[in-house]
């Protein structure tokens, strides 16, 4: 992963404003602990008429690895957020969805990661190794977001990509995407 320096730290719990790209283009969140790091990152809207938490973006577990995904619009803020224990320290920064690599034949890793894909209907094989695994699609813009597979252990199988967007993978194993 590179092409998104990470700007913003902290330790444990913490809030950052999102640097959003410009419209018609997708906001991405790079986010890296340290070795005993066990974080999660949740979008968060925060002015001065409203303050709500939205849903977990990145949950993050134990390495030295980088993660991705998408920041959708409504967010002001990121959170970074641990249910008690340490505070690890934590690094983070904003990129664009044009920005990330693309799935053109096999992708794989242990984090969550966020690729871009410019091909048209496919079929693709996900393979999970151990653990919980989501597969999500969004348009290349980042808005609309279709989730194409939740699953609790271990998988292999194949799933359908709609065509050109971006693919987002949450799984804490070693996963890996191949098109067919």
């Amino acid at each position: 992963m590179d092409g998104i320096e990470l700007i913003h730290s902290g330790w444990g719990k913490g809030s950052v404003r999102v640097t959003h790209a410009p419209a018609g283009v997708a906001t991405v969140l790079e986010f890296r602990g340290g070795l005993l790091s066990a974080l999660q990152v949740y979008g968060m809207t925060d002015t001065p008429d409203r303050l709500e938490q939205g849903r977990e973006l990145i949950n993050y577990c134990w390495g030295k690895g980088h993660a991705r995904a998408l920041v959708p619009k409504e967010y002001t803020h990121v959170a970074t957020g641990k249910p008690g224990g340490l505070s690890p320290r934590w690094k983070l920064g904003f990129g664009t969805g044009d920005s990330l690599a693309e799935l053109s034949a096999t992708a794989s890793g242990r984090f969550p990661d966020a690729l871009r894909y410019t091909g048209p209907p496919a079929q693709v094989r996900l393979e999970v190794e151990k653990f919980h695994a989501k597969v999500r699609h969004s348009s290349i813009s980042g808005g609309r977001s279709t989730q194409l597979h939740l699953s609790s252990g271990p998988f292999r199988g194949t799933l359908a990509l709609p065509g050109p967007g971006i693919i987002e993978v949450a799984c804490l194993a070693k996963w890996s995407l191949t098109v067919l």
